[in-house]
């Protein structure tokens, strides 16, 4: 693979997968007593094993195909699917630990509205 002749779309979805795979071992809540942190979660606890699936599948979709044209039809709408699963299960745990979320949930929501966002913007017409 030569990232340089990757097509744009494929770049973006790519990275924004890379950044949603690496922010599932960040922590996703934070518990803390007054200033000192009692402990941390990382993404792969309860839903947030589907989100790495589906972070994991966009970015291997993203690998398939003529790499220096846009994804063809269905392979566009299994990474809009994965982005969207990955942005669902993300949102479900953000509303179940609600004020406990940390760092590494933020940057998995932002990963996966840039892989939808990517999916979407960058689609063959």
């Amino acid at each position: 693979m030569n990232f340089q002749t990757l097509n744009k779309q494929r770049k973006f979805i790519l990275i924004a997968a890379v950044v949603g795979f690496i922010s599932i071992f960040l922590p996703w809540v934070s518990i803390s007593f007054g200033g000192f942190t009692a402990g941390t979660i990382n993404g792969f606890h309860d839903v947030g094993i589907l989100v790495f699936l589906a972070f994991v599948g966009a970015g291997v979709v993203a690998f398939l195909g003529d790499q220096t044209k846009t994804l063809e039809k269905s392979r566009w709408f299994i990474v809009l699917a994965s982005g969207a699963v990955a942005l669902l299960f993300t949102l479900i745990f953000w509303l179940k630990v609600g004020s406990l979320a940390s760092f590494g949930l933020w940057i998995g929501l932002l990963a996966s509205v840039g892989v939808v966002g990517s999916a979407w913007m960058f689609k063959n017409p």
